[in-house]
């Protein structure tokens, strides 16, 4: 369980890299990524090379700016649909911006529509952070994942912050249920401790279906 949750960042990294987190900016645009996450996700996108991938949480469109910037860059054939309750109002060509309640996605994001996109599939859930949020998200795509596509759960780094009880627990407290029914996913530890062990703020969250 300790190489689950913990991350080898001391603490007082762990706070400064966090205050950089939130005010990181992309193209003038607020993106909350770290560094480490920005490195992981490019080496990501180039192993896997998605032709589709789903955000859940938009916040203000900096990340998915950033990943067309990045699927462009590579040359990967992808396209970008983003999801947030208010969708932001940047445009780029590559992503689709849409309106979506995480917890409800079947409303907005049917399975008919799932099973046309082009594939690989990565799907980041990067929304509330709350428990039930995270495990909705799972529980909604696993169903429709191939092997060797990803999840990625964002932000499980608010356990080690000590505000996990602030989100119901949090993502950590998604992901462990969610395997534990799952036998079929496991976390790729090759992202997650690349830098050192989760040094990373998707704890434990680089999910790969087997």
């Amino acid at each position: 369980m300790t190489d689950f949750s913990t991350t080898s960042l001391p603490r007082q990294v762990l706070d400064d890299l966090q205050r950089g987190h939130l005010a990181y900016r992309y193209k003038g645009i607020s993106t909350l990524k770290c560094p480490f996450d920005l490195a992981l996700y490019a080496m990501l996108l180039w192993n896997v090379k998605p032709r589709t991938i789903v955000e859940i949480g938009s916040n203000a469109g900096g990340s998915a700016l950033w990943l067309a910037d990045q699927v462009r860059s590579m040359n990967i054939n992808a396209e970008i649909h983003s999801f947030d309750l208010k969708p932001p109002l940047v445009k780029d060509p590559l992503v689709h911006f849409r309106q979506a309640d995480a917890e409800k996605l079947a409303k907005f994001f049917p399975p008919h529509e799932i099973e046309q996109l082009a594939r690989p599939l990565l799907v980041i859930e990067d929304a509330s952070h709350r428990k039930t949020t995270s495990l909705a998200v799972l529980d909604y795509f696993a169903p429709f994942m191939k092997s060797g596509e990803y999840i990625v759960v964002e932000d499980g780094i608010v356990t080690s912050l000590g505000i996990a009880e602030e989100f119901g627990g949090g993502p950590l407290a998604a992901i462990s249920e969610f395997l534990g029914r799952h036998s079929d996913w496991e976390v790729d530890r090759y992202y997650c401790d690349f830098f050192g062990r989760n040094v990373t703020w998707n704890v434990s969250g680089y999910l790969r279906k087997k």
